[in-house]
């Protein structure tokens, strides 16, 4: 295959057309690997914003008012317990992708405040943290790119009705690993929610013990669904894929027509090429190549082809996205994917099906091949 008369003479002598085919599935392979990265980041920041710090600590939101003092006290009371955390789940508005999206900050008790970020792998990296009775505010580093924030700058709702923070915050602090959330003191944050007055707990962080949060977990299943809301990690990663499942198909149908449409078009192509070439092929079947091996040797042509325009392509894939990543994405707080497995079988099927259908339309012509007509130049 790789001898005088083998395949790669074929390519050296014919650059044009090789190209040509080259850039086609080339250019395929890099918009699919790129609509599969840039969803892939989309759903990366959902994971981070929905499921991500439920790996820390799982969430007892009071179905009522408040979270019943008795709830409370079981919780507290069992072994698996670590801390049981009074905490308020809130949000930022960030860039994405797709517009606006939200980002975590979570309302603790001001002595609390070291000890959550230690325990959620977050930590302090510029500024300070928020003071006890103070309106400020922890952000992390992406959110402050995101948002051009700087230190005393101020967010939240009372200076911009599009911020989904209530009340109006001093950006004192930039925050960087773990879950990627902000932070702001537990009695600031009440003081501007409805529920300011009511005297008891509406939402709890329980912290594990080390090796017991699936034990903690199936013990707060059971909690009545009357009196409190749970959020645990295990929970919230299924009914995070099943609605992510949709955008997985949305994306693997328009992977497959463009497969599809690909492999009509280069298999026509090749077919012309190859039609072209029957001459070739005629005399190496009269010099004693069979036609296995004539099959042999268009398979290994289809093959290195489909494969160097593969890789290629994810080469441009990677180069393209560190562009984007760099100078376009990375300035707003939006960070893209490095290439990973989703994006290798988001391609896979685009140099597997071409090369199949290629060889495919090839192989019907080989099994018709008359090389004595062709040597005759009859055919």
């Amino acid at each position: 295959m790789l001898g005088v008369l083998g395949f790669p003479l074929y390519f050296r002598r014919n650059r044009g057309r090789v190209l040509a085919l080259l850039s086609v599935v080339v250019l395929a392979v890099m918009e699919v690997s790129t609509v599969a990265l840039l969803t892939g980041s989309l759903l990366g920041d959902l994971w981070v914003t929905l499921v991500a710090p439920l790996q820390y600590f799982s969430e007892v939101v009071a179905a009522g008012p408040e979270v019943p003092a008795a709830v409370a006290r079981a919780i507290a009371a069992q072994p698996q317990t670590l801390v049981l955390l009074p905490m308020l789940p809130e949000s930022v508005r960030v860039n994405t992708l797709l517009g606006p999206g939200t980002a975590n900050v979570f309302a603790v008790p001001d002595s609390a405040l070291p000890w959550f970020l230690a325990h959620t792998g977050l930590r302090l990296v510029s500024g300070r943290l928020p003071a006890a009775g103070r309106d400020e505010i922890a952000l992390p580093e992406k959110v402050m790119r995101s948002r051009h924030l700087r230190l005393g700058s101020i967010i939240g709702q009372d200076v911009d009705p599009e911020e989904w923070l209530q009340g109006e915050w001093t950006v004192v602090g930039v925050l960087e690993g773990g879950m990627s959330a902000g932070v702001v003191p537990y009695g600031s944050m009440r003081a501007f929610l409805p529920l300011s007055d009511v005297p008891g707990v509406g939402s709890y962080a329980v912290f594990p013990r080390p090796g017991k949060a699936a034990a903690l977990n199936a013990f707060l299943d059971t909690l009545p669904l009357a009196q409190v809301r749970v959020y645990t990690e295990a929970a919230e990663a299924q009914q995070y894929r099943s609605e992510v499942r949709l955008l997985d198909w949305l994306v693997w149908s328009i992977n497959l027509v463009t497969v599809g449409v690909l492999s009509l078009a280069m298999g026509l192509l090749n077919n012309l090429y190859y039609r072209q070439r029957m001459e070739e092929y005629g005399i190496l079947a009269a010099l004693g190549y069979t036609n296995g091996l004539l099959a042999r040797r268009a398979l290994a042509e289809i093959a290195a082809l489909m494969m160097l325009s593969w890789g290629l392509g994810l080469a441009l894939t990677f180069g393209l996205t560190r562009a984007l990543g760099h100078w376009v994405f990375g300035p707003e707080g939006i960070s893209l994917p490095a290439l990973d497995a989703r994006d290798l079988i988001f391609t896979t099927p685009i140099p597997v099906l071409i090369a199949a259908f290629t060889l495919w339309t090839v192989l019907q012509r080989l099994w018709r091949l008359d090389p004595v007509a062709v040597v005759e130049r009859r055919d």
